[in-house]
């Protein structure tokens, strides 16, 4: 389980986050997933207080052994920006 500080900066972060998105407020601290999704909805946020919160709670996530680090993801096309190449084949995409 969470330790009493990530849980504290998680409740500040969800009422920094309530007014931007209402979905928030359905959030229960008891989903298995709530810490995940409360750091996705502050990475879409527009404010700079719910982000700081997020920053603080990630890197508390990540010291006691609850979120692992980011990992370093393989150099695909995506990642670099550049565009896929398709090529079509009796009517149906293949991805190279």
């Amino acid at each position: 389980m969470h330790n009493r500080k990530s849980l504290s900066l998680a409740a500040e972060l969800r009422r920094n986050l309530r007014a931007e998105f209402p979905a928030v407020v359905r959030l229960s601290v008891t989903h298995p997933d709530f810490m995940e999704a409360i750091l996705d909805y502050a990475s879409r946020s527009q404010s700079s207080a719910a982000r700081a919160a997020a920053l603080s709670l990630r890197s508390e996530l990540q010291r006691s052994g609850h979120l692992a680090p980011p990992e370093a993801s393989p150099d695909t096309p995506e990642r670099r920006g550049e565009p896929q190449r398709r090529r079509v084949y009796r009517g149906q995409l293949i991805d190279e």
